[in-house]
């Protein structure tokens, strides 16, 4: 609401040639009166109103005219917090780049702050192909060890760890899928996985051909190039969309909200694995629409400005 009210407040004022404006009056909605007893507030010129417009917006979670909430501002990791592993997250030329150091026992996770329930998710990414990565929604940390039953089986997560709904990044002709009849190479992007508790849900155990779908992400993954990932979580249904193709689709509430998070998986495929110090996953353009599962609201098109 505030970011409106400051664009239309912009708006009003870039019609005038020298307007000041009250700001004590503004920010208590009420507009000073000849004969008030009110004290002169501080008064912005034409150029300070732009300055602080500016970087209100350019602020992470400054929410668009058209509804999308930028979750990365360009310039620092203001926002996220890494929970866990050792690779290394920081910015640089604009993107979000996700470092591995070395094997470890966790997965490394950067998190947004915020939480998240039913939402469209756009970003887009590029990986080397030997590095596991993936993008978390509706996840959660696990300070201290967790139990928790679904559909009557019962799911251990151990401290320290991030678990939720988890949609792969799989680069690798490396990767194999141990039970596939028509490819050995995965190429799952885009599938989703039940982190720390069901691992495969699409494909898996609530859809998908394993083989049909390494077929379609060998076709579309840009290996060495931008990929466009879409993420729909609208109630108990989660959809995904990769270079404007649509991917896997599932109906779960195991997990109905939380954080989104970046991944740097532990490990990689035994033939790269002398080359996993060092590998990269990069993320620019991460935004987010809110929605609601009962509106009237269509999945937009992926955005392809990469």
């Amino acid at each position: 609401m505030w970011e409106a009210n400051l664009l239309l407040c912009w708006r009003r004022f870039s019609h005038h040639e020298e307007p000041k404006y009250d700001a004590r009056a503004t920010a208590m909605n009420v507009s000073p009166q000849a004969g008030s007893q009110a004290k002169p507030g501080r008064t912005f010129t034409r150029v300070e109103l732009l300055v602080v417009m500016t970087i209100i917006l350019a602020a992470p979670g400054a929410i668009a005219k058209d509804g999308w909430i930028k979750l990365f501002n360009g310039r620092n990791l203001a926002g996220w917090t890494q929970k866990t592993g050792d690779a290394k997250f920081y910015v640089s030329d604009g993107c979000i780049v996700g470092e591995a150091v070395s094997e470890s026992e966790k997965n490394s996770v950067l998190c947004t702050v915020k939480n998240y329930t039913n939402f469209i998710l756009e970003l887009d990414f590029k990986v080397d192909h030997q590095l596991f990565s993936g993008v978390h929604i509706r996840s959660e940390y696990a300070a201290k060890e967790i139990r928790q039953v679904w559909k009557g089986v019962a799911y251990t997560i151990p401290a320290g760890n991030v678990y939720g709904y988890l949609v792969l990044i799989d680069p690798s002709p490396n990767h194999r899928w141990w039970t596939a009849s028509l490819y050995d190479e995965r190429w799952w992007s885009a599938g989703i996985y039940d982190e720390r508790r069901r691992l495969w849900l699409y494909p898996g155990a609530l859809g998908g051909d394993p083989d049909d779908f390494s077929r379609q992400g060998r076709e579309i993954f840009k290996t060495n190039d931008w990929n466009h990932l879409q993420i729909v979580a609208l109630g108990d249904s989660i959809k995904t969309c990769f270079n404007g193709v649509g991917c896997a689709q599932i109906n779960d509430s195991m997990n109905t909200t939380g954080f989104i998070g970046l991944q740097v998986r532990d490990w990689i495929s035994d033939d790269d694995h002398e080359n996993l110090p060092g590998a990269k996953v990069r993320f620019k353009n991460i935004r987010l629409k809110l929605a609601s599962p009962g509106s009237s609201m269509t999945e937009p098109q992926p955005n392809h400005k990469i």
